[in-house]
């Protein structure tokens, strides 16, 4: 977001009726300069920031739904080819050709 602009853009609306304390600072310091004061703010305080945990929390478990579902997906495959090959082999078996 320029601070310098006299226009308002239809994500910074959204972004003022969420919150406009937030919205006005922003538009006022800019987002870099509020993410410094922040980091600032947690080393004085000793606090650590959440972020990266949160999106690594996150990313785990894309990855961890994307495997089962993967896994998910091989057993019903596997499942229709040994139901395809039984019915064939009974259809043969009685005599029957395709």
């Amino acid at each position: 977001m320029d601070k310098d602009r006299h226009t308002i853009a239809a994500t910074e609306l959204s972004k003022f009726a969420y919150c406009p304390y937030q919205w006005y600072y922003e538009r006022l310091y800019g987002r870099n300069e509020l993410r410094r004061l922040e980091m600032e703010r947690n080393e004085r305080l000793g606090l650590e920031d959440k972020r990266k945990e949160f999106f690594e929390r996150g990313t785990g478990y894309h990855h961890d739904t994307f495997v089962k579902t993967g896994r998910r997906r091989r057993r019903a495959a596997a499942a229709l080819v040994i139901i395809i090959a039984a019915a064939l082999y009974f259809l043969l078996r009685g005599g029957i050709v395709i």
